[in-house]
C-alpha cells in the first residue's frame, strides 16, 4: 500500500507546530542516539502519522537535505511506493476494529528478520490503543528485545490508555493542540483563503487541523451545516427528536458523534463566555455525549439508530 496523507499535504512539507519534535529526533538520529520505539500521542487529526510517515523516510533515505528525505533516491522511492521490503505497517483491518494478536506475531517475526537493504528496519503501529489486550501483552516481548537499527513507532490518539507496561518502554512524544495563531495561518496557506471560512473549518474541527483540511478536501460544511440546523430545530421544539434522527438513518454514527460533539462543545463555551455558564441539564446531555463516544471507542456493539434517538431525545430536553 503506497503512502497516502490529504490532497493538499504533501509529505516534504512540515507541519510547523512540529519543527522542534522534528530537530530532537533528527538529532537523535544523527548522533546515533534514536531509542528503538517511540509513542507519538496527542489529539487526532494533528499531524502525527503525517510526521512519523515523514520521519521515516528521512531513516531509509539515503541523501537527506537538511534532515529532509530527498524524495529521488531508491530507498525514497521504494518506501513511497509502499514496496519497501524493511517496513511493516500495523494497523486495524477496517476503522473502528481492533489490531488482533496475529498482527502483532506477525509484527514480531518482521523485527527479528535481517534487513533486506542494510539500513533501518521500521514498524509503524497506529493507533496503538487499537490492540487488544491479548496483542499489547504480545507486543510488550517485542519491545523488550530491542534489536539495533529497529524502530518500533506508535502513534498514540488517546482515544483510550496505553498500557504503562508499553508506555514504559518508549520514548514519548506528546503533541497537543496546537496553537490557534499558528494553525489558522497554517490552514489559510493549505487552502489560499484568509477568509471566515478557516475558521468556521477550525471552528467544526475542533481545532484539529488536519481535520479542518479533510472538511474542506470534501465540501462537508455544507453537510454539517444542515446536521446542525436539524439540531438547532430539535432545540427549539421545532422538530420532533426520532422523525429528525431518522433523517441521518445510514449515515456514519462516529462522523454524527464528532459533528453533535463539536456543536455542543461550542454551545457550552458561549454558556461561558455570557458569564452565566451552562445549566446543570446541559453537562448531564454533555456527560451523555461523553459516554456514549466512550463505549463506541470500546467495541461496544451499538445500534446507531436508536443511539441517535436517545441522544436527539435527550438533546431536546437539554435546551
Amino acid at each position: 500500500m503506497a503512502v497516502s496523507t490529504p490532497a493538499l499535504l504533501s509529505l516534504d512539507r512540515a507541519l510547523p507546530w512540529q519543527d522542534e519534535q522534528w530537530q530532537q529526533l533528527c538529532r537523535l538520529l544523527n548522533s546515533d542516539r534514536l531509542p528503538h520505539a517511540i509513542l507519538l500521542s496527542g489529539a487526532q487529526d494533528t499531524g502525527k502519522r503525517h510526521f512519523a510517515t515523514r520521519f521515516i523516510q528521512r531513516l531509509f533515505c539515503t541523501a537527506p537535505v537538511d534532515d529532509v528525505a530527498c524524495g529521488e533516491c531508491k530507498q525514497c522511492r521504494l518506501y513511497l511506493s509502499g514496496a519497501h521490503p524493511d517496513f511493516k505497517r500495523v494497523e486495524p483491518e477496517a476503522a473502528g476494529k481492533a489490531i488482533s494478536i496475529n498482527a502483532i506475531r506477525e509484527l514480531s517475526e518482521f523485527a527479528v528478520i535481517t534487513a533486506h537493504q542494510q539500513s533501518w528496519k521500521v514498524a509503524l503501529v497506529a493507533p496503538v490503543e487499537a490492540m487488544t489486550l491479548n496483542a499489547a501483552n504480545a507486543f510488550l516481548k517485542t519491545l523488550e528485545e530491542p534489536r539495533e537499527k529497529t524502530l518500533l513507532l506508535l502513534v498514540h490518539d488517546q482515544l483510550a490508555p496505553v498500557l504503562p507496561t508499553i508506555r514504559s518502554r518508549c520514548r514519548v512524544l506528546s503533541q497537543g493542540l496546537p496553537p490557534p495563531a499558528l494553525v489558522r495561518d497554517w490552514l489559510a496557506g493549505q487552502l489560499g483563503d484568509a477568509s471566515a471560512a478557516v475558521d468556521d473549518l477550525l471552528a467544526r474541527a475542533g481545532g484539529r487541523p488536519l481535520r479542518a483540511l479533510e472538511f474542506a478536501e470534501a465540501n462537508t460544511l455544507d453537510d454539517i451545516a444542515r446536521f446542525e440546523q436539524v439540531l438547532q430545530q430539535v432545540q427549539a421544539g421545532e422538530a420532533a427528536p426520532v422523525s429528525a434522527a431518522a433523517a441521518f438513518e445510514g449515515q456514519p454514527l462516529n462522523q454524527l458523534m464528532e459533528w453533535l460533539l463539536a456543536y455542543y462543545s461550542r454551545q457550552l463555551i458561549a454558556s461561558a463566555q455570557r458569564g452565566g455558564g451552562a445549566e446543570p441539564r446541559q453537562f448531564v446531555f454533555y456527560d451523555l455525549l461523553l459516554s456514549t463516544r466512550k463505549k463506541q471507542q470500546s467495541k461496544t456493539n451499538l445500534n446507531p439508530q436508536l443511539v441517535l434517538e436517545e441522544l436527539f431525545l435527550s438533546l431536546s430536553q437539554s435546551a
